[in-house]
């Protein structure tokens, strides 16, 4: 298995329509996974609409080289997503990504109908409501973006078709699978439901801690590419300097064995010995995960994980409360207030809050038991 990294100084078109051939190169070419002809469906990291500075959203200049890339080969691209929150039009404008699709005559699908999509040898879900049009097109392309995320460690190609589950339905997963290597067997299933042809990550700039929304600005200047979603995510995480078989999507997929370890990819291009040090979210783990006995985790949740709390940010907007899985949050006097009983610790307010008014504070017991390295 191969993956590439290729260097990219800018966003500027040439500079990245250059670095998003020579990564696709380097892994066979365009011409081995797209063929004239194809109507090809192009998936991008829409989370919420700011400007594509805020590195939160795939570049729409990456998105702009492989439209290009596509028409090149005879095939027919389009563009499409489906953000948990805001709305779907005013997040393609904000980003970038429905200026661009205009400028380049491709259309922007807008993902808003679901229908079901079996997948038998699926470990959790054997059957996917998923975007109506997925099966409409002959392949797809992951355009990810590169960024640390709370919950599931680090998010990139496979947790990008998270975006094929159209808008809130996506909370139905956090109240099913609310332990985190659970849920990480789900974007495993997911990942092997859709089978995407071909996963770009936009690594020009990057998002470390408190990621996927609300952590720092980094710029590791890279372009990842593979034919696999799995190993392109194992390699990103590694030059994150994580333990990449230690993310919860990849922990899962190889008890699944159904991955590619890192030790059997070969990594290519002018980026392979690029390696950084990213900062961690707070938490990506839980103690949900651990052999803590249920009783006690019932007993103890507040002080035995990561809790989501409001800071002096808040605002009220409200989002956090309408978008919260188990509905655990209330807003009061213009500010959100937590339910801890009904809190399933799955971060989602953290992660789409748009002031970064939520922190992750850990309970005393659980800084307890970090400090005699029970817990790690």
């Amino acid at each position: 298995m191969k993956v590439s990294v290729v260097k990219s100084d800018s966003y500027e078109t040439k500079v990245v329509d250059k670095a998003i051939n020579d990564a696709v190169n380097l892994i066979g070419g365009w011409q081995n996974f797209i063929q004239k002809g194809d109507k090809v469906l192009i998936k991008p990291n829409m989370l919420t609409n700011v400007t594509p500075e805020k590195a939160v959203t795939t570049h729409p200049e990456v998105i702009r080289a492989v439209i290009k890339a596509v028409k090149k080969i005879g095939a027919f691209p389009s563009v499409g997503d489906s953000p948990g929150i805001s709305n779907l039009k005013s997040t393609a404008q904000k980003t970038g990504i429905l200026k661009v699709c205009e400028e380049e005559k491709t259309p922007f699908v807008y993902f808003t109908q679901s229908k079901s999509y079996s997948y038998i040898e699926g470990r959790f879900i054997k059957q996917f409501e998923l975007v109506d049009c997925l099966s409409d097109f002959d392949k797809i392309i992951s355009v990810a973006k590169m960024k640390t995320h709370v919950f599931m460690g680090v998010t990139g190609a496979v947790k990008n078709l998270f975006g094929c589950i159209v808008g809130t339905d996506k909370a139905r997963f956090h109240l099913r699978m609310q332990k985190h290597i659970d849920f990480a067997h789900v974007m495993v299933d997911l990942y092997q439901t859709i089978k995407p042809t071909l996963n770009i990550i936009d690594g020009i700039t990057a998002m470390e801690g408190q990621g996927p929304m609300s952590g720092d600005i980094v710029n590791p200047k890279i372009i990842i590419a593979s034919s696999d979603g799995f190993a392109a995510d194992l390699i990103m995480a590694d030059k994150m300097g994580f333990d990449a078989e230690a993310m919860p999507i990849a922990a899962a997929g190889i008890e699944q064995k159904r991955i590619i370890r890192l030790k059997n990819i070969e990594v290519i291009g002018d980026g392979k010995d690029e390696q950084f040090h990213f900062v961690k979210p707070h938490t990506y783990k839980s103690m949900q995960d651990t052999y803590v006995p249920k009783f006690i985790l019932k007993l103890g949740q507040n002080q035995l994980t990561s809790k989501p709390a409001i800071n002096e940010n808040c605002i009220g907007c409200g989002r956090c409360s309408h978008h919260c899985p188990p509905n655990a949050i209330s807003i009061i006097n213009k500010k959100a207030i937590i339910d801890y009983q009904k809190c399933i610790r799955c971060y989602c307010c953290q992660e789409l809050c748009p002031h970064q008014a939520v922190d992750l504070k850990d309970g005393l017991l659980l800084l307890l038991l970090k400090y005699l390295g029970i817990y790690k």
